[in-house]
C-alpha cells in the first residue's frame, strides 16, 4: 500500500512537471532567458501547480478548483504544443527567439478552440437490429456529464436535446456529478426527462459523496441499478456499480437473475467486462469512462489502459457501445474529441 502510494506521488508529481514546469523552462529559454532564471521559474511554478492541485481536489473549494483545473488544461495544451515543436526545432534551422511567439500563439488557439468545442453537444446515432424485439425501442445514453466541473445550465442543455429525440429510456453510465459540493438545484432537470430515467454507478460518485448522489437522484426520480435489473417493456437495463478492479463485471452479473428472452442491456461504467458480459446473455453494454481522451494527445495514454475508448463494438448479435462523454472533467476543454449524446435505436430484425 504505502509502494503504491509512493508510485502515484511520483508519476503525480511528475506530471506536474510537463504540465506546469516544462513548457514555461522551454518558452523561457527560447526566448533568451538566462537558463538559471528558466530553472528557478520552472521549479517555482511547479511547486504551485503542485499545491494548487492537491488542494483543489481534496475539498468542496469549487473557486480553487475552477482556477486550478482551467489553468492545468491551458499549461497542459501549451506543454504539448511545446513537445511538438521540439522536433522541427532539430530539423530546420531557425532562431528559437523568432519561433517562441509563434509556438505561444498556436497554444493560445489551441485552447480558444478547446473551450469552444467543450459547449458543444454533438447527437451520435447508432442502430442495432435484434429478433428478440417486436417494436423499435429508441434509448439515449448520456455519461461522464460531470455536474461540478460542470454547471447546472449544462445539465439543462443536456435534457432539453434529450427530450428532442424523443426516446423511450434515458440510461446516465456513470459520473453525473464530480464533486460532494453539487446540490440538488444543478441536477434539477432531470426532473424535466420525458422518459423514464436509469442510472448507474460511476467512479466519481464514489469518490465524492455516494450516499448524498444516490438520495439526489431517487428524489428526481431517476432509477439507481446496483447490482439489480429492471424489465422494462422487452428490455431488461441491468446495472453493475464501478469498481477499479477489471473483474467487476464477471464478479457482479451471477448476483444479478438475467431474462435471456428479454433484450438485455448492461450499464456499466468502464468499458471493461465485455467478454463476461456477452457470456451472460447481455446483448448491449452501454459504457463510459474514458471521454475518448479529452484533450489530445491524452487519448494515447486512455489507449493504454482500456482497448475500446469510444464507439460501437460488435461480435455477432452482441454489442459494446462506449460513449466519449457528454461532458468534461476538469477544464472547460475538448481538442480532439467531442461531448455527445448517444441515441441508439434497436429495430427488430422481424
Amino acid at each position: 500500500m504505502l509502494r503504491n502510494r509512493f508510485v502515484f506521488g511520483a508519476l503525480f508529481a511528475l506530471c506536474c512537471w510537463y504540465v506546469f514546469a516544462y513548457p514555461v523552462m522551454r518558452l523561457g529559454t527560447w526566448a533568451g532567458a538566462p537558463y538559471d532564471m528558466g530553472w528557478t521559474g520552472g521549479v517555482l511554478v511547479w511547486l504551485i501547480g503542485y499545491i494548487g492541485m492537491w488542494y483543489s481536489f481534496r475539498g468542496p473549494n469549487m473557486v480553487a478548483r475552477y482556477v486550478v483545473v482551467h489553468w492545468m488544461g491551458m499549461s497542459f495544451i501549451l506543454a504539448t504544443t511545446v513537445l511538438l515543436a521540439e522536433v522541427p526545432r532539430l530539423i530546420f534551422n531557425y532562431p528559437d527567439q523568432a519561433a517562441a511567439p509563434w509556438i505561444l500563439m498556436l497554444g493560445g488557439l489551441a485552447v480558444v478552440t478547446a473551450i469552444i468545442v467543450s459547449h458543444h453537444l454533438a447527437v451520435k446515432r447508432v442502430e442495432l437490429p435484434s429478433d428478440k424485439l417486436v417494436t423499435p425501442r429508441r434509448i439515449v445514453q448520456i455519461s461522464d456529464v460531470h455536474i461540478g466541473s460542470r454547471q447546472g445550465g449544462f445539465m439543462r442543455r443536456i435534457v432539453n436535446r434529450i427530450n428532442q429525440l424523443e426516446p423511450d429510456v434515458v440510461v446516465i453510465t456513470g459520473d453525473l456529478i464530480d464533486s460532494s459540493a453539487v446540490g440538488i438545484d444543478a441536477l434539477r432537470a432531470l426532473e424535466s426527462i420525458k422518459a423514464p430515467a436509469f442510472f448507474s454507478i460511476g467512479n466519481h460518485e464514489r469518490y465524492a459523496d455516494l450516499p448524498k448522489a444516490l438520495e439526489m437522484l431517487e428524489q428526481l426520480k431517476v432509477k439507481t441499478l446496483s447490482q439489480a435489473a429492471h424489465i422494462w417493456e422487452d428490455i431488461q437495463l441491468i446495472g453493475v456499480d464501478d469498481a477499479d478492479r477489471r473483474d467487476q463485471v464477471a464478479l457482479m452479473l451471477p448476483n444479478v437473475e438475467i431474462q435471456p428472452d428479454y433484450f438485455n442491456v448492461l450499464l456499466y461504467h468502464r468499458p471493461v467486462g465485455w467478454a463476461a458480459a456477452r457470456q451472460h446473455d447481455v446483448d448491449l453494454m452501454l459504457s463510459g469512462h474514458t471521454h475518448n481522451g479529452q484533450i489530445f494527445p491524452f487519448n494515447w495514454v486512455v489507449r493504454q489502459q482500456f482497448d475500446r475508448i469510444r464507439g460501437l463494438h460488435s461480435n455477432a448479435h452482441q454489442h459494446l457501445y462506449v460513449s466519449s462523454g457528454t461532458g468534461t472533467w476538469g477544464p472547460l476543454m475538448r481538442l480532439g474529441s467531442l461531448n455527445e449524446i448517444s441515441c441508439i435505436d434497436l429495430i427488430p430484425k422481424r
